[in-house]
């Protein structure tokens, strides 16, 4: 039975699961801080200029720090490494980086080399605590990836489409897993490239919010709607007595009321909610195939306690009784369905 060693690199914190790939021997878990949180703290603490090389990682708090970084300090990034900003690497350049190679700095500067899964680091960290990595494990990643939205169209938009598209063709969860490199998702592909320089060959790739529902509906009774209350999105996911995923929603955390998620997830359940409404509320979109009629409404995620203000009946999802192991649990189930 293959050994699965599954994180879900957020925007806050990473959470990390080894297992086999039944979950019946759950052997670590873990909760760290986000990459992306951490070279934040070390670009704050730089007082020189900065080179950035490696591979395309998640955005947030790293692209605040090396915005505001470039205007006190020069800072040159390699093209892979400056999708990390932006896809667009004219929009990183309009916000004071450089695109160039280490040969371009002067005498005296600072160099970060960008990585989502710095898997040697894991390495050193489990060996600390007595426990070892498999010599051959499955590594799967949870990364959220808007896509490399064609010019005039947003994020939000392509986002959308890109899910739309196989929520219209009958999907169900296995359809959101990536294993090879493509042009639609940079940061997914920068995943599966670095593992693979890493020299791991088993890789596979899900976004954060599609394996966090999963991972929620662990053992729950179908249909259901599930939904992820993240720090910067919420989505919402009805799914079909079947398994395959019958509407979703996102939208932006901080711009749902209670009132409006409940609103939001009775529409989903009667398929009546539509892709215009939600964009036009500045959310990333909406697709409903076919309604629902959940035995239940399982919440996860950093700010799931909004949805106790929603007035209606709603469990939080506890897979291996830890709030944390949504993602991880739903990348083992996603390995299943890949390898039954």
């Amino acid at each position: 039975m293959r050994r699965i060693f599954a994180i879900d690199v957020g925007s806050g914190t990473q959470d990390i699961l080894l297992s086999d790939s039944k979950l019946v021997n759950p052997e670590t878990k873990l909760v760290l801080p986000a990459p992306t949180r951490l070279y934040a703290a070390k670009i704050r603490r730089m007082r020189k200029d900065l080179f950035c090389d490696g591979y395309t990682m998640g955005g947030g708090s790293i692209t605040s720090a090396l915005v505001k970084h470039a205007e006190k300090y020069r800072v040159v990034m390699t093209p892979d490494a400056a999708r990390t900003v932006r896809d667009d690497l004219e929009q990183v350049r309009r916000r004071g980086i450089e695109i160039g190679e280490e040969k371009d700095m002067g005498s005296s500067y600072a160099k970060l080399t960008l990585i989502d899964v710095d898997m040697p680091a894991f390495e050193s960290g489990l060996a600390m605590m007595n426990c070892d990595l498999p010599d051959d494990p499955v590594v799967a990643v949870a990364v959220q990836d808007h896509g490399v939205a064609p010019k005039g169209v947003s994020d939000r938009e392509f986002r959308f489409e890109q899910i739309g598209k196989k929520v219209k063709k009958g999907a169900n969860f296995r359809d959101f897993i990536i294993t090879r490199k493509t042009r639609v998702y940079s940061r997914a592909s920068a995943v599966i490239q670095s593992l693979h320089d890493q020299g791991y060959d088993d890789v596979l790739v899900m976004d954060t919010k599609i394996a966090g529902i999963y991972g929620g509906l662990y053992g729950e009774k179908l249909p259901a709607i599930a939904m992820d209350v993240g720090n910067g999105h919420t989505t919402a996911a009805s799914i079909s007595e079947d398994g395959s995923i019958a509407g979703i929603f996102e939208h932006h955390t901080h711009s749902l009321t209670p009132k409006t998620m409940r609103l939001y997830l009775q529409r989903l359940a009667a398929g009546t909610l539509t892709n215009e409404e939600v964009f036009e509320d500045d959310g990333h979109g909406a697709y409903v195939k076919e309604p629902v009629k959940p035995v239940s409404i399982i919440v996860t995620g950093p700010r799931r306690k909004i949805a106790l203000k929603m007035n209606i009946q709603i469990k939080f999802a506890t897979p291996l009784d830890d709030v944390y192991m949504v993602g991880p649990v739903g990348m083992i189930r996603a390995y299943q369905a890949l390898k039954p």
